[in-house]
Formats: structure tokens, sequence, C-alpha cells
């Protein structure tokens, strides 16, 4: 039996308004136009921020299941140097190992969490030379990549900023020279090897949003560039000799939403004796900490059976809510995130914004966090809240295993994985989601 074949690619923080812009355009034309669509967008999860999110878009799973709930380890020092990188840190069964078990060669670039990965054959991890002398082949072979894959990198090496071998994510993640690497590693990886199973992701519509805002000129680049990306993937595609039997799926993780102001809550939990910090402002101990997700924030508990503690913390919660200057919109006890949203996973408490103040994670003064567009949190716009506000992300689909001219209202993104393995033939029995049948052939 012949088998099927997938290509998704995820266009971060792409909103189904930058659709009705795509859709003018010639490869979104010849490609994807008069296939399957969620008109509505699709709703994601809680915490609305790319790791988690993407997670769940390869496992069906909400983020308290699979438990990757932030983009970082949990930290009270650097969180940029608590990245979370590595697919250990996922608890459930993903597609690509799914589909691995059912014979199909996978492949994966630039998806996040997925560095060292056992069953993507040809592996990029969302990864960015971060320890010091890094190169390309240091940073990505520690990353997980083969040595087939290292080759590619190197020879794509004329697409990335002039400046990449300074590494860390300001040299290596520079809009839009790394989606233009990231693309040509994923069509020479197709047209060398012909994975079945091939994830992309890219980041200019997210990097575009912080740093000018939810809605600007800028984006208009960042929809013509996917248009070309489509039309380069599907070249690959093409010229591997499988274009007619490729499904291609276009998805987004997010949207975001204008802010007003970022807020250290952590300053105020210092203020009320819940964190210590030292002369220089590094924490040296905590009870209570406010470990940030930008336009939501999760409250973790030195001890978290103290209900005495549990009991101050919310107190101190409440009365900044209650003052109403603090930028809190709710405050979800563990029990309602689990219940209303499945996100669990050892936090006692969850902020959600006012729904225009996003959060920092500093225990010292200034309250009142800069803007600065090279951390997502506090850029001109931004996103981790609810899923229900906001810009909705995008579920296009056309190939040979889906239905034409076939429109949905709202989807959700946890429904994205089970219909991949149901076109592939292959199971996810811990999803919680289901396949979107109404779209398979």
């Amino acid at each position: 039996m012949k088998k099927k074949r997938i290509v998704v690619i995820s266009a971060d923080a792409m909103v189904c308004e930058d659709v009705e812009q795509l859709r003018k355009l010639p490869n979104f034309q010849k490609y994807l136009a008069g296939g399957s669509e969620c008109k509505k967008g699709m709703r994601t999860i809680y915490p609305s921020v790319t790791y988690p999110i993407h997670v769940s878009m390869a496992t069906g799973c909400y983020a308290g299941k699979h438990q990757v709930t932030s983009n970082f380890n949990f930290t009270t020092e650097n969180k940029n140097d608590n990245w979370k990188w590595f697919s250990d840190a996922i608890a459930v069964e993903d597609i690509f190992t799914a589909a691995k078990k059912a014979g199909y060669r996978t492949a994966a670039v630039a998806w996040p969490v997925t560095g060292r990965h056992p069953d993507i054959d040809y592996l990029m991890d969302e990864y960015w030379m971060p320890e010091a002398g890094d190169t390309l082949r240091s940073s990505f072979q520690r990353a997980g990549s083969s040595e087939e894959v290292l080759r590619i990198l190197e020879d794509n090496a004329k697409y990335l900023d002039k400046d990449y071998r300074l590494g860390g994510k300001k040299h290596f993640m520079v809009i839009p020279q790394v989606d233009d690497f990231i693309v040509h590693v994923s069509c020479d990886i197709i047209r060398q090897y012909r994975p079945e199973l091939t994830f992309i992701h890219t980041g200019a519509f997210d990097s575009y949003r912080h740093a000018h805002g939810a809605f600007s000129e800028y984006l208009q680049k960042a929809v013509a560039d996917l248009d070309q990306y489509i039309g380069l993937v599907m070249d690959a595609c093409r010229e591997a000799g499988v274009e007619e039997e490729t499904n291609l799926f276009l998805v987004s993780d997010h949207g975001q939403r204008d802010i007003n102001r970022a807020i250290n809550l952590n300053v105020k939990l210092a203020d009320a004796g819940l964190i210590q910090v030292d002369e220089k402002g590094t924490v040296t101990d905590w009870q209570a900490y406010c470990f940030s997700n930008a336009m939501s924030t999760l409250v973790y508990l030195r001890d978290p059976g103290d209900e005495a503690l549990k009991e101050k913390t919310r107190q101190v919660l409440e009365d900044l809510q209650t003052e109403g200057v603090f930028g809190i919109g709710r405050i979800y006890t563990a029990e309602e995130a689990r219940n209303e949203e499945q996100l669990y996973g050892g936090f006692t408490f969850v902020i959600e914004s006012d729904g225009y103040t996003s959060f920092g994670d500093s225990a010292v003064r200034p309250l009142v966090q800069n803007f600065d567009a090279s951390d997502y949190r506090f850029g001109r716009a931004t996103h981790g809240y609810m899923p229900d506000y906001g810009p909705q992300p995008v579920f296009v689909a056309k190939g040979p295993d889906i239905r034409d001219n076939v429109v949905l209202g709202r989807g959700r993104i946890v429904d994205e994985a089970p219909t991949y393995a149901k076109l592939l033939g292959v199971t996810l029995p811990q999803a919680d989601g289901h396949a979107m049948d109404e779209i398979l052939r």
C-alpha cells in the first residue's frame, strides 16, 4: 500500500486576517485555494505561547497532559538560558513517533521542542547556537541533527544573517533571513530524502507583530514571503517527484494583541515578603513566584502543600486585582485552570491579563517594564492570553487526501495531529483532540 505524504507549514502568529491577503497571491492560489479551511480560525490552547502550542499541534493534547506549559523550563534566573528546546520535555507520544512506528520517514525544521527527538529522521530543532564558540555544526549536532542534515545546514548558511556566527538568538534568529534559511533547508531535505512527514516552522509574522503591533504594514512582507515559501516547498516536492501525492497544510499557533505596558508582578510579591533578593537584584529565596507567559503568568509556590502560604499568596494577588492597576484580569486556581482549559503542572494559580498588559519576571523595580521587541513578552504586541480573545490562528489544507471546497467554522488546534494521524493511517491514543473527518476524503 502506498504511503501517504504530508507537509505542514506553521507560520507563527499568522491569523485569519492574513489569509485574506495571502489568498490573492499566486502560490496560495495554485497550491491551497479550493481545498479545506477553518474560516474562523482555530481555538488554540492556554497558555497561547509558541512552544506549548506547537507541542499540542504535534500531539493533539492540551498543555496539562503533554506537560510543556511554557516556552521555558522553570527558573528564577535568566529565562533566555532556559528555553524548552528538547523533546524529552514532552510527556506523551507525538505524530513523529506514531509515524515512525508505521514506517514513515519524518522531518522537522525549526519545529519547537523537537531537539534530540529519536523519531525524527531529518531534524533541525528550533535552536540558535546558544553556547559560546558555537558553530552551526556544533550547535545543531548538540540538538540532534544527523550528519546528513548538518551538511544541508552548512550548505544553506548563506541565507542566514551575516553575523550569525556570533551566535545566540539575537544574531541567529534575524527575520527574514532565518526564515529563508529554514525554508531552503526544508527544500533540500525534501529533494534529497523525500520524507513522508515534514513539519516546518517560520517566524516572520510573530516577529513583525512583536516589533510593530498586531497589525502593521510590515505584515505585507510576511504575507508575500510566505507565498514564496509555499512555492519553494512545493517546487522541491515536484523536483522530488512527490508533488501530486503531497497534502499541504498551512497552520499557525496563536494571534497577538497590542499591549500598553508590561508589569513585573514579582516586585509586589517581594514587597509582601514572598520573594527575597540580594543587593544585585538576584532572587536568593522565594515562597511564591510569578513565571511569565506574557499575557498570562503561572504562579508557583515553593511548598504547594502549605495552605497558609497558599492563602497569603491568594490574598496578595486578589488585593492587586482589586486595586485595578496591576494588569490582572482574572486569577485562576489550579483547579479552575485544569477544569476549564486542561492546563495543569505544578503551579497553584494562573493570572490572566486585563487585555492590554503583559507580565515580566523581575522581582526588583521598576514595576513597569520597558518595551523590548527582542523579548516576546515585552514587544508592542504579544500573546499568552486566553484562546477566545484576539485574532485567531489559521488552518488551510489541500491535497489528494483532502476534500475540495470544505469551509468549516472554528476548529481546534488539538484536532490537527489526530487529523494527520488518520490521514497517515496511524493512531495517537493519548490525544485529547479528534480527527477533522469533514476534510478527509
